[in-house]
């Protein structure tokens, strides 16, 4: 059977994007029957291996643009209104025309080569600053090509996601959705799916004192597991030493604390070096999150929208702290007012709020049971159908 090649546009600005191109991939790969080959490709950078297929990756120019990617992971940490004037400036009408002037040529040379590289049959972006670069890549290739862009965010959506000359959009909500159809996107091209998980986050089958065991944990113990995304942000130090302060002070029961810091090394040497009131699991960048999200009671972290989707399949009330000006502001009233979580303002307001559902486990039980009408478990099967229905259209009946 001849394979469909995908190639799949994402980068490492966060890892929410690289989080979902790796689930689609891995959700082909475990179903051969579809005859899917997803190939990652990363645009924004200059060395990625897919351009090696055409020419050597000596002859692939580097840009200034490839040095900014780096530094998406250090702003959000340490100064996250300067993300926020960032991502309000690029929506100011022009801009982008302006970006794509500068840098988008770039971004769509390397797409065209690494199309060529792979001979794809289709282009699938997950990431808003190659939506157009993408668009403009097609043109200089020689047959048809469909495009899919998945939105990697659950409700605020950046107009750099949208180019009416892309056939399919998949979104997380209808939050989303509609967003799109504002700036300008056809409803019929816009399917809601939800956010493409790894299979892992749907196909947990053991309890939370089963996997408490699995993990080495006491079973008999509550547990929370604060998290910072990829990078480590949220002032999670601060929040975790609020709660182990206040949570665990005079407490008849013990509760565990399970941090995990990503790839912020800093941070993680930093707590574990600390002295806790109770029992606290340091963690840098785990690849098991769903069995750690599967063992809590409740899921701290800041609001991307990738750590959102995922507690929401295991079905763990969330408590959210301040979201990254732009793409999570919504992401507090699309959890809180569905009464899946709350939302913090401050580590002292965490500490209080956590206290507080530690001590009712009847409405922490009753916002457990709020995530399920929010799950979209099958996600990445669905966009998987998309592109094969995409290609399958776009064939001409003597195409191979």
């Amino acid at each position: 059977m001849t394979s469909t090649r995908v190639l799949v546009l994402t980068s490492d600005t966060g890892s929410g994007h690289r989080s979902v191109s790796r689930a689609l991939v891995a959700g082909a790969s475990d179903a051969p029957e579809r005859a899917l080959e997803l190939i990652e490709f990363d645009p924004l950078v200059s060395r990625d291996p897919v351009l090696s297929r055409e020419r050597g990756a000596n002859a692939v120019h580097s840009s200034v643009f490839d040095r900014l990617v780096g530094l998406y992971g250090p702003m959000i940490v340490r100064v996250p209104r300067a993300w926020g004037l960032a991502f309000r400036f690029a929506a100011l009408p022009g801009m982008d025309s302006k970006y794509h002037a500068v840098y988008g040529r770039t971004v769509a040379s390397r797409i065209g080569s690494a199309i060529r590289a792979t001979r794809a049959h289709a282009v699938v972006s997950v990431h808003p600053l190659v939506n157009n670069a993408m668009v403009d890549a097609r043109k200089s290739q020689d047959r048809v090509l469909p495009l899919l862009t998945v939105v990697t965010d659950l409700v605020d959506v950046h107009p750099w996601w949208a180019n009416a000359a892309i056939e399919r959009y998949v979104v997380g909500t209808g939050d989303a959705a509609r967003a799109l159809i504002g700036l300008g996107i056809e409803p019929s091209r816009t399917v809601v799916t939800g956010i493409p998980l790894r299979a892992t986050f749907g196909g947990v089958t053991r309890s939370v004192r089963e996997m408490r065991e699995q993990l080495g944990l006491d079973p008999a113990q509550r547990m929370v597991l604060f998290m910072g995304g990829g990078d480590g942000a949220g002032r999670l130090a601060e929040v975790v030493a609020a709660c182990d302060a206040v949570v665990r002070m005079g407490s008849a029961e013990v509760t565990r604390f399970v941090v995990i810091c990503g790839r912020n090394e800093p941070l993680r040497a930093s707590l574990a070096a600390r002295d806790w009131r109770g029992p606290t699991t340091i963690l840098g960048h785990v690849a098991n999150v769903h069995e750690w999200m599967t063992a809590s009671d409740v899921v701290v972290t800041k609001p991307g929208s990738l750590t959102v989707s995922e507690a929401l399949a295991i079905g763990r009330p969330l408590l959210l702290g301040p979201p990254l000006p732009g793409q999570e502001e919504g992401n507090i009233p699309f959890v809180c007012d569905n009464g899946a979580g709350l939302a913090y303002r401050d580590p002292t307001e965490a500490s209080m709020l956590l206290e507080g559902m530690l001590a009712d486990p009847s409405s922490l039980w009753e916002m457990g049971q709020r995530t399920f009408p929010l799950m979209h478990l099958k996600a990445t099967e669905r966009v998987l159908d998309l592109v094969q229905s995409l290609v399958i259209s776009s064939r001409k009946p003597d195409q191979s």
